[in-house]
């Protein structure tokens, strides 16, 4: 699954998670920092992972996540992109 899917799901759940309209978010860009910038806590970024996991069918290990992971937008869509890598077979020829 490609990182621009990644984005997508993860641009959504921010937006069910700070319960913001489609558009009304910020422009997120790589560097927007999750926590100063949009605002979320600890329960918010718990609320973010169950988004996360049932929009991607992704089941994430707590032990896997650190506070690298939630610092922008661009490192937490690099971790579910890479979660999605992993649970995608690969064909081999």
């Amino acid at each position: 699954m490609s990182r621009e899917i990644a984005a997508e799901h993860v641009q959504a759940a921010l937006t069910q998670v700070l319960q913001k309209q489609e558009g009304e978010l910020p422009d997120l860009t790589e560097d927007t920092k999750l926590f100063e910038n949009l605002g979320l806590d600890s329960i918010s970024t718990i609320q973010l992972l169950f988004k996360l996991e049932d929009r991607t069918g992704l089941e994430v290990d707590t032990e896997e996540l650190s506070t690298e992971v939630f610092g922008t937008v661009g490192s937490l869509t690099d971790f579910v992109a890479a979660k999605l890598a992993d649970a995608t077979p690969s064909i081999e020829a």
